[in-house]
């Protein structure tokens, strides 16, 4: 999908349903897996969501609302492009 920015740059917008299982292991070697499904929306090649808390970014978290179109509207509030 391609859009324009109200600022007027170029996006190209890709938005793709996963479904992954993340393991993991804590200083004890215990083993936590986690179940991971959602949107992951990349604008101009950037993967959104970004951030989950201040610790950093979050790889696994997700957009989990079932609208695709839904999904990309809040990657573009998150990236200030609308």
């Amino acid at each position: 999908m391609k859009k324009i920015a109200t600022n007027g740059l170029p996006l190209k917008i890709q938005a793709e349903w996963t479904e992954d299982v993340y393991t993991n292991q804590d200083e004890h070697g215990n083993i936590e897996t986690v179940d991971v499904k959602g949107w992951l929306v990349r604008i101009n090649g950037k993967k959104y969501p970004r951030q989950l808390g201040d610790d950093g970014i979050d790889w696994t978290y997700r957009y989990t609302t079932k609208d695709r179109d839904q999904a990309i509207k809040n990657a573009l509030q998150e990236a200030r492009l609308t």
